[in-house]
């Protein structure tokens, strides 16, 4: 399994990546804009992507759209973060539901690993 994680704040992302990786998964890390995401999504193939909704020059909604586009967007499964208003993640899970992206569901940062690890327990059951 593969996660890639869409954020920001290179702390809660290095922290996330040391947790999932903990479970199996492989990972790696951006906070670039859509090129880089997009070719980050065809060449590392991943099952999971946490994003963070609000990020500064390309956002979790346009990283949404690409992999709304995308060829691996059955296959992939979101979980969405932001430590803005909790209207972006319910935006986002609508988002998520037009364009048929699997969402395994959201955080409000902060939030606890063991919260992340609920989520992903939940979506192996």
């Amino acid at each position: 399994m593969r996660a890639l994680i869409y954020d920001d704040d290179e702390d809660l992302a290095q922290e996330c990546a040391e947790a999932l990786a903990r479970r199996g998964f492989e990972t790696t890390a951006t906070r670039k804009g859509r090129t880089d995401f997009s070719a980050l999504v065809a060449a590392f193939e991943p099952d999971l992507i946490l994003l963070d909704v609000h990020m500064p020059e390309f956002n979790g909604f346009e990283a949404l759209q690409v992999l709304a586009q995308s060829p691996r967007k059955a296959a992939t499964s979101v979980i969405m973060m932001s430590g803005a208003r909790d209207n972006l993640l319910s935006a986002g899970s609508a988002l998520c539901e037009a364009h048929g992206i699997r969402l395994l569901g959201t955080l409000s940062k902060p939030f606890g690993l063991s919260e992340l690890d609920g989520l992903l327990s939940g979506s192996r059951s």
